[in-house]
């Protein structure tokens, strides 16, 4: 589906990524870990074509959807017309909107986007993300500034893709949530992947205990 070989990326005199190599195998979910500054979001910038790495190599044989971000929005529009605008872009239909803001409860559809709370934005980046069953999402911190019921929408629906054949890389500071979810789990320290948690050991791996562990190194 998607093979990363050797990918590096500096910003300046910082080593941002450092050799990463990675295969996303069909319909799972992996785990990305790390502190701030780790590289996460710098990874999944490369994969989704939005940053140029300076060594190494990308395949991608999949449709991608990339979220989650609430840049890529019209402030003042409504959130409908927003989601629009991405189908439009995207050659979805009508229905593939109604599906996602059924999926995220979004009944504020005539609202401007820019009038939104920080929570309204995230289940609309997420609806996007998830629109038209892309058969690869990546997800960024997707729990923030969502409340509960929100937070058990987005892992339901999660789950449901995966059943449906999606895969999932979900850079995440929410431990907990990464357990019940994930099928791998990947720990990204400075740049590099130092250390990875296969299906078979994450019900025995306490991640938060592996993460301090790995810290203190």
């Amino acid at each position: 589906m998607v093979i990363l070989e050797n990918i590096s990326k500096r910003f300046g005199v910082k080593t941002v990524l450092n050799s990463v190599n990675l295969d996303i195998r069909t319909n799972e979910i992996i785990g990305l870990i790390g502190p701030n500054g780790s590289g996460k979001t710098t990874l999944l910038n490369v994969m989704m074509g939005l940053i140029r790495p300076d060594a190494g190599t990308i395949t991608i044989s999949c449709k991608l959807s990339a979220g989650v971000s609430r840049k890529g929005f019209f402030g003042g529009m409504t959130v409908t017309d927003n989601l629009k605008v991405y189908a439009h872009l995207k050659r979805l239909s009508d229905s593939d909107i109604d599906k996602v803001i059924q999926l995220f409860d979004i009944d504020f559809g005539k609202t401007n986007f820019g009038k939104l709370s920080a929570g309204m934005k995230q289940r609309v980046a997420l609806a996007q993300a998830f629109m038209g069953n892309p058969d690869l999402i990546l997800l960024d911190e997707p729990t923030n500034h969502l409340d509960i019921d929100s937070i058990f929408k987005l892992r339901s629906a999660i789950e449901e893709r995966k059943k449906e054949g999606t895969t999932f890389i979900i850079a995440s500071h929410v431990l907990t949530e990464l357990e019940k979810l994930c099928d791998r789990a990947l720990f990204l320290f400075k740049g590099e992947i130092v250390k990875r948690i296969e299906a078979s050991e994450l019900g025995f791996t306490n991640l938060e205990a592996e993460y301090l562990k790995l810290s203190v190194k």
